[in-house]
């Protein structure tokens, strides 16, 4: 069948090639002389129509490209090292975009093959001899419909071909066996508007391709590979995050030379078959460059709502005459075309500028200067076609006058192409050089007339070739040179109000480059596409301004993760519903389901699997614990610091005054409270739930129900003195005192009881986001009950402190204790907002974290606060804590004096210290110290005994004027004993000036000795 097959081909080839001879080949080319001929096929002219297949010259596609191959077979030539003694010449046909006029056109490259001989070609003075028509390869062509035709003819004869533009995928079947090209398979360039959907989030889109190789053939890739992605994205979706599947809403296919009408009507019918609900914003586009300019046209004149956004492939890539400026420009801003990205040939702008018309005239100088061979000179006959795009470029006619001539192209606008032209002739020349067994001096076996195409497209596929600009190309498994794509946005100039002024040709219009997308490692597309930098359309056609929003181009809105899809007919279109919460969604993406958990486990949180739930809790070695941790081992130190200094300096007069008995009790709640943060953050256990219920508020009453004690204490003495009658305080003895601080400390214990019996403790499971929390069963709000008496406790010693803060400077400790209660409550108003705030489960670590510091915090205050100066003057300031009666001893001289005697008002000033002994008619006596002598006056005269008064033996004198202010109180010695403890203790008072905010003097009061 293959043979009956190849054999038929050969007879079509016959058959056409008789008839060309006979219609006298009225197509021109260009040939340039050479040992060896070189092919190539451009599309000079764009496509005409049936009855006259080659319309306009091409400048860029047509031109450009051919002037390209012409200007690489010059540096060849001129190149020592490559092809020595071997000149490279080359025959150039005209494909007009057309596959049967290129097909006809080709068959001068076979023809030598099939006879010889002599012939004059109508309309051309160039006298061609088909001997010298030897070509071994050919370069081209552009489209891929021209390309397959010219394949399936070059390969019968094993010519090799390399195109430099065409990339449909067909053209990589094993059929094509004499083909390659150093352009990539549009397989990639599907994959790459694949991944550019995808990262759009375009789900939803129409397809417009061309007839032909190069429109169906990229739009069957693009198919397949949705269809590819779509089962990977099944077969992984356990594995990572499923992308949104890409469904094509509507397909059409443009008929062969479709009419804008035709495109018109195409488009109209896809506008029509999409539901009022679906939005469908996206138009992907494999059409030739023709069929791209048509379709603006087309869109123009349907004038819907919203503009779409058209996604086009490297036909259109960068091309401006695809948008007709003044007509369909502002309908293509917010397109996104492909484009492969190229080098500009290095010198190829000095050789193309420096072309002229004329048929008889040699190459500017200034070209010719920078050759490696300048005395070489080439006439333009090689391109018949120069002169046709001269007159069209500049809008002259070359035989009307010198005026035409003496224009000077400047062009700045290149081809996209040229990189891979230069790069196709010289993987010929190169190949070549190898076939022949070349050194950079000579060349061995050369063959001129009979090269093996077989053995040149072996060398072709096989070796590694390098270009001028030192890159190296080599050809894949699949015959193409793998590349990357640059993707251009056509949109407004930011400068075209600027420049517009300037010319009044330049267009407002360009296309700027936002991404790219290449293949990596392990063939895999990478996309780098800048959305942020990426012009859309405007949602109005009317209105002409674009936008940086998104367009939204789906049938339906993705579903969350949890709701599984309720199709509707397509594929692409659905209704989300939502699983519980312990259900996860199972099945395919068109089976989908919601199952649920079974007990004891959860859903994962892509919703697709059950896990089994661990137990939760805070970990010892973790932040949340070690920091509270570090707070309770610091305090506990301290702690028991304090208590060895205290227990070893407990018959100090420090200590003493302090009241020892209710400072162990303060110091043994201050270790509690540290204590208690180990309890809390063990794992939780009935145990440890008992502790923390009793543990906290017991700690807590200790340290408040002592420190309540000793204020109480020190009120009601000081408000004793202030009443006329002057009776002692009760229950001030040390024995009183601990009995209050007992009870006091009894009604916690107590309502710790009844918390217990009331809610019983257990470990608590609670199943929250996915976790199992260990907790101690305690409701907030009972644990806040619980708390309520200590904070009772510590209002109340807030309300002693602030009455006491007067006192005299003896009785100091009460400033301490009110600094001590005020910051309490300050820390008790931030940690219940925290408290309830973290009590969720979701928040259960900063919930327990904030209650182990809130607690050592507390401590931390008391410790501070209470006992830190009581530590300091005892290691500090040990002087400080002796009785200084042993260094000044009083002498003492007794008066006797009765009530009834008069008293004179001229008593010691306060600059001095007389102790009178005064006793009383009962025979009892008192020693009483008061340093106010309006106070003393009144003592004496209203007393109904003798009060005996101890002088010290200093320079006093006595003064006659009463004293300007009053320093108030009047202190006993024995009230002072009853308070402190019931032994002899000191009581330090110092001298101050007359003023309002005077205390009593410091001094120490020894029994019956007053020392100052």
């Amino acid at each position: 069948m293959f043979y009956y097959s190849y054999f038929s081909l050969i007879v079509f080839v016959l058959i056409l090639f008789f008839l060309q001879t006979s219609s006298a080949a009225t197509g021109r080319f260009g040939r340039r002389p050479g040992d060896v001929i070189l092919g190539g096929l451009f599309p000079v002219h764009e496509y005409g129509s049936p009855r006259e297949p080659c319309g306009a010259i091409s400048e860029f596609r047509g031109i450009q490209r051919l002037e390209a191959m012409l200007f690489a077979i010059e540096q060849i030539n001129n190149d020592k090292h490559l092809l020595p003694g071997i000149k490279l010449g080359a025959l150039i046909l005209d494909t007009c975009s057309d596959d049967n006029y290129a097909l006809e056109q080709s068959l001068r490259f076979v023809r030598s093959r099939l006879t010889s001989g002599t012939c004059t070609c109508i309309n051309t003075s160039i006298s061609e001899s088909l001997q010298n028509d030897n070509v071994f390869g050919v370069v081209g062509a552009t489209l891929s419909s021209v390309s397959v035709q010219i394949a399936n003819l070059l390969r019968l004869f094993q010519l090799p071909q390399i195109s430099y533009a065409s990339t449909t995928p067909k053209l990589s079947e094993a059929s094509f066996d004499y083909f390659a090209r150093t352009v990539p398979s549009d397989s990639n360039q599907a994959r790459a508007i694949v991944d550019i959907l995808q990262r759009l989030n375009f789900t939803y889109v129409n397809t417009i391709y061309s007839h032909g190789d190069y429109g169906e053939g990229g739009f069957r890739e693009f198919k397949r590979l949705l269809k590819v992605s779509t089962q990977l994205d099944d077969e992984t979706n356990s594995n990572k995050k499923q992308q949104q599947q890409i469904c094509i809403a509507d397909e059409q296919r443009l008929k062969r030379d479709a009419s804008v009408q035709d495109i018109k009507s195409v488009i109209q019918t896809m506008i029509d078959s999409v539901k009022s609900d679906v939005q469908v914003s996206v138009y992907v586009l494999f059409v030739t460059k023709e069929d791209a300019r048509k379709i603006l046209q087309a869109v123009k004149l349907i004038r819907i709502t919203h503009r779409p956004v058209l996604i086009a492939s490297d036909a259109w890539g960068k091309e401006s005459s695809v948008v007709i400026q003044g007509d369909t420009d502002e309908i293509a801003v917010g397109a996104l075309t492909l484009e492969l990205i190229s080098i500009q040939p290095v010198n190829f702008d000095r050789y193309f500028n420096a072309l002229k018309p004329d048929t008889d005239k040699e190459y500017d100088e200034e070209y010719l200067e920078d050759q490696v061979n300048p005395n070489e000179k080439y006439m333009l006959p090689r391109n018949p076609w120069f002169n046709e795009f001269w007159e069209h470029r500049f809008g002259c006619r070359l035989y009307s006058g010198d005026e035409c001539r003496e224009h000077q192209l400047n062009e700045t606008n290149w081809d996209s192409k040229l990189q891979f032209i230069v790069d196709a002739t010289y993987v010929f020349a190169q190949a070549l050089h190898m076939y022949f067994n070349c050194t950079t001096s000579t060349c061995y076996n050369v063959s001129l007339n009979s090269i093996n195409g077989t053995k040149l497209f072996k060398l072709i596929l096989e070796k590694p070739f390098s270009m001028p600009d030192f890159r190296q190309i080599q050809f894949n498994s699949e015959r193409f040179v793998p590349g990357h794509y640059r993707i251009y946005n056509y949109r407004r100039s930011d400068s075209s109000s600027s420049s517009s002024s300037l010319d009044t040709n330049a267009s407002p219009y360009e296309y700027v480059s936002v991404g790219e997308w290449k293949v990596g490692r392990n063939e895999t597309g990478q996309l780098n596409l800048a959305i942020d930098s990426i012009v859309w359309p405007s949602t109005n056609i009317y209105n002409p301004s674009s936008s940086k929003i998104i367009p939204i181009s789906r049938c339906s809105e993705p579903c969350r993760v949890g709701e599984v899809k309720q199709f509707q007919g397509d594929s692409c279109c659905w209704v989300c519903t939502l699983c519980n919460d312990t259900s996860i969604v199972v099945g395919a993406e068109k089976q989908e389901r919601c199952e649920p958990c079974s007990i004891g486990y959860w859903p994962t949180v892509n919703r697709t699997a059950c896990y089994k739930l661990d137990e939760t809790y805070i970990e010892l070695f973790t932040v949340q614990a070690m920091v509270p941790i570090s707070l309770s081992i610091i305090g506990n130190l301290l702690t028991l610091f304090v208590v060895i200094v205290f227990y070893q300096k407990r018959t100090t007069p420090i200590v003493k005054a302090s009241g020892k008995e209710l400072c162990f009790i303060m110091l043994a709640g201050i270790h509690l409270c540290y204590s208690m943060t180990l309890p809390i953050l063990l794992k939780p256990h009935i145990i440890t739930c008992i502790i923390q219920r009793v543990g906290i508020g017991l700690g807590f009453a200790m340290m408040y129900a002592a420190l309540l004690t000793k204020t109480n204490c020190i009120a009601r003495i000081f408000a004793s003195t202030k009443k006329q009658g002057r009776l002692r305080p009760q229950y001030i003895s040390p024995n009183s005192q601990l009995f209050i601080c007992t009870c006091l400390i009894m009604v916690q214990v107590l309502l710790s009881l009844l918390w217990l019996a009331y809610e019983h403790p257990y470990v608590d499971y609670i199943i929250d986001d996915r976790l199992v929390i260990l907790k101690c069963q305690m409701n907030k709000h009972s644990f806040l009950f619980s708390l309520t008496y200590n904070v009772l406790l510590v209002l109340i010693c807030t309300m002693y402190a602030i009455r006491t803060r007067k006192v005299p400077e003896n009785f100091n400790e009460t400033k301490f204790i009110g600094f001590t209660c005020y910051t309490t409550c300050i820390l008790w108003l931030a940690f219940l907002p925290i408290y309830f705030t973290a009590y969720e489960t979701s928040r259960h670590q900063i919930h327990i974290t904030t209650l182990c510091v809130t607690i050592s915090l507390c401590a931390t205050v008391a410790l501070a606060c209470l006992f830190t100066p009581k530590v300091y003057i005892i290691l500090v300031h040990p002087e400080k804590n002796m009785r200084l009666a042993k260094q000044l001893k009083a002498q003492v001289s007794s008066f006797k004096f009765t009530s009834h005697l008069p008293v004179s008002k001229n008593f010691i000033s306060n600059d001095q210290m007389t102790n009178y002994d005064i006793s009383s008619s009962d025979g009892q006596s008192k020693s009483v110290v008061s340093n106010d002598a309006e106070e003393q006056y009144h003592l004496l005269v209203s007393a109904s005994k003798t009060v005996s008064f101890k002088t010290l033996p200093d320079n006093s004198k006595i003064i006659n004027d009463k004293p300007k202010q009053k320093i108030p109180t009047i202190i006993t010695t024995s009230d002072a004993e009853d308070c402190l403890n019931n032994e002899k203790q000191t009581l330090n008072l110092k001298k101050y000036p007359y003023e309002d905010n005077d205390s009593l003097n410091s001094n120490s009061l020894q029994g019956e000795d007053i020392m100052i």
